[in-house]
């Protein structure tokens, strides 16, 4: 298993509400080898993990929001 530390490079701030501070930050556990902060959010494999990992985490967006799918959002560690 692989665990990340995710903290928002910028405020984040959504339709209905939703607001993620700057440097706010998440950990996010993956149960996948292999995966690395630079493939954490481009590997099809994990993507459901890392969706379900950040609900886990309140950020509740939908599948196809850039929040979800980039790591342009994000500094990412391997902790």
């Amino acid at each position: 298993m692989s665990t990340f530390i995710i903290k928002a490079r910028n405020n984040i701030d959504r339709a209905n509400g939703f607001h993620i501070d700057k440097g706010q930050e998440f950990i996010i556990s993956i149960n996948m080898s292999g995966i690395t902060p630079i493939n954490l959010f481009g590997n099809s494999r994990c993507k459901a993990q890392l969706i379900q990992q950040l609900r886990f985490n309140g950020i509740n967006l939908p599948d196809t929001d850039p929040v979800m799918l980039s790591k342009g959002y994000w500094d990412i560690k391997m902790k």
